[in-house]
Formats: C-alpha cells, sequence, structure tokens
C-alpha cells in the first residue's frame, strides 16, 4: 500500500486531479466531493502515478473509470459513457452520477443540478457545442468562462496554480449549494403552484400569496393567462402574462396597446383601476398596489379580447 494510505494520521480524504491548466470539469469534481464527503480533502494536482496511485480518489487523470475503485477518467481509449441525449460524460458529469443524488437527498434534483450545470461542463470538456452565436464574435459569458479566467496569469507565475484552484473550487461549491437549495425549493414550490391551480375557480387569473416559482408549471396548463404576484419589498401586485411555453418569450395574451408604457394617474385614467401603477411598454407586466387592483387589471386585459 501507499505512503498515503498508510498514513495513519492523515485524517484528510486524499483525491488526486491533473496538474496545469484546471477546467470546470476537474474543479467541480473536488467541489462535488467536498459536498459529499463533508471532510476536509488534500488535493493533489499530479500527473505523477507513484501519487495518485495511492490517493482515495482519482479524478480527470488515470486513465481508468471504476466506481468501486473511485476512479473517474474520461480520457482512456475505448471510453464511451454518454447520456440518453448524447452529452458524454466527463468526470465531473461520473462523479454527480455516482454522488449527485446521496448529495442532494432527492433523483429529481440532482436532475435538474446534471441538467443546468454538469451537462453543461461535461458538454464543454467534450468538445461538444451547446450554442449558437447569432452575432459573430459574440458569445454568451457562463461559469465555466469565470472559472478559466481563475487560472493564473503569465504575470502571477504558475506557482499560484493550487491558490487559485482552491479559490475556484470554492466558487464551484458555492454555485452547486445554491442552485441545490433552489432546485430542492423550485420542486416543492411547484406542488403548491399546482394545488392553488387545481382550487381556482376561474384559472384564467392564477393568484399566488408568494414568489413561487410558477413559470415552467402554469405553460403545461391550456387556461391560465395572467398570474397575479406579490412584490413583498414595495408592497405592491404585479399582473404576470403567461408564456405561451417555459422557454418563449411571447405571451398568451398581452395587456391593452392602449396600457402600454403608462403610469400613475395615465394608466388609472384609463383602465379605470384607481390604484394602477404601471404598465411595460412590452404589455407582459402590470403593477397596482392592491392583489385587488391587479386582478381587476387582469380582468380588463381579458374582456378587451374576449368575444362581447
Amino acid at each position: 500500500m501507499s505512503f498515503l494510505k498508510n498514513n495513519f494520521f492523515s485524517k484528510k480524504v486524499t483525491v488526486a486531479v491533473h496538474n496545469g491548466k484546471f477546467h470546470p470539469d476537474d474543479v467541480f469534481v473536488v467541489a462535488i466531493l467536498s459536498l459529499y464527503l463533508k471532510k476536509p480533502l488534500q488535493i493533489f494536482r499530479t500527473r505523477d502515478q507513484k501519487i495518485w496511485s495511492g490517493c482515495d480518489y482519482v479524478c480527470d487523470v488515470g486513465g481508468e473509470y471504476d466506481p468501486a475503485k473511485n476512479h473517474f477518467d474520461h480520457h482512456q481509449v475505448g471510453y464511451d459513457e454518454k447520456r440518453n441525449n448524447g452529452i458524454v460524460y466527463s468526470s465531473a458529469g461520473l462523479i454527480w452520477k455516482e454522488f449527485g443524488e446521496k448529495i442532494c437527498g432527492s433523483a429529481e434534483v440532482a436532475q435538474k443540478i446534471d441538467e443546468k450545470i454538469i451537462q453543461p461542463i461535461d458538454a464543454n470538456d467534450n468538445g461538444i457545442d451547446l450554442t449558437k452565436n447569432n452575432f459573430e464574435g459574440i458569445s454568451p459569458y457562463n461559469f465555466g468562462d469565470y472559472i478559466y479566467a481563475l487560472n493564473p496569469l503569465p504575470s502571477e507565475g504558475y506557482k499560484k496554480s493550487m491558490q487559485k484552484f482552491r479559490i475556484a473550487v470554492a466558487e464551484a461549491k458555492k454555485v452547486l449549494e445554491r442552485e441545490i437549495q433552489k432546485a430542492t425549493e423550485k420542486i416543492a414550490q411547484k406542488k403548491v403552484v399546482e394545488t392553488i391551480y387545481k382550487n381556482t375557480e376561474d384559472k384564467k387569473i392564477i393568484v399566488l400569496d408568494d414568489n413561487y416559482s410558477w413559470t415552467s408549471v402554469l405553460a403545461e396548463y391550456p387556461e391560465p393567462l395572467f398570474v397575479i404576484t406579490p412584490d413583498f419589498e414595495n408592497t405592491t401586485w404585479h399582473v404576470n402574462a403567461v408564456k405561451k411555453n417555459d422557454t418563449a418569450f411571447e405571451s398568451k395574451l398581452s395587456f391593452p396597446e392602449s396600457w402600454a408604457g403608462l403610469r400613475d394617474e395615465d394608466l388609472q385614467k384609463i383602465s379605470t383601476v384607481p390604484d394602477a401603477i404601471f404598465c411595460h411598454k412590452a404589455r407582459f407586466i402590470a403593477v397596482a398596489k392592491s392583489k385587488e387592483g391587479a386582478i381587476k387589471l387582469a380582468q380588463l386585459a381579458i374582456a378587451e379580447v374576449e368575444p362581447r
């Protein structure tokens, strides 16, 4: 056995990843293991087999994928682990597949994190392009770009590589923790919104008593046209037009053209709602001071297009 596993006094779990420039893949590997193990980790950034062969986890290096041995590499010849959608697993994906559900406490949450964070990392690491640029030379800036940017600059020198790697891991860990919390609450909120929808008599207007995540839920149903939500910070109520689907910007029904961009007295006069405050010029959201005012704005918008 190696000196690492024979070290009785070592309380840290040892993890090996490759050295040199770090990527979102190996950074997230360590962040995921940190969340799973909940123990201090001793990181070895190395390509030296004598070192990594004795580590508790060997990831993104070593040329072997064997979960039973805690070996999670994806560079070896013949490797072809991929999802049903065709996205090949990188080491981050392999680690998440193994431990994601245990970290999240839910297969549904783990899947959401895989889709939102891990699969884009895996695609990037395996040379799979997920986006198409509509404007030449202009690309969206994503969290992976930030991870790459944390690599030492020439003016800083390679000796700061481990320090920068640890910073990157800490950032990745924070993102994972927040997105796990968000996904967990979003799934719970979905059930609340569905219950409110089912218990609402006039399903064209859905009134929520909190800022639940409702977009993807109500897009599945044909009836909802407007959703009323509170703005606790400004003590107002928003009237939100429901989109045609979860990814579209176009609404099922927009507010009247005559309301577009109006505020306060101008909107109150034309809408006849005494506490109306604002209607966006794109006509997808309006605001009133009271819940009753918000509901009235929605009712008026629907009445304008419904047959009389």
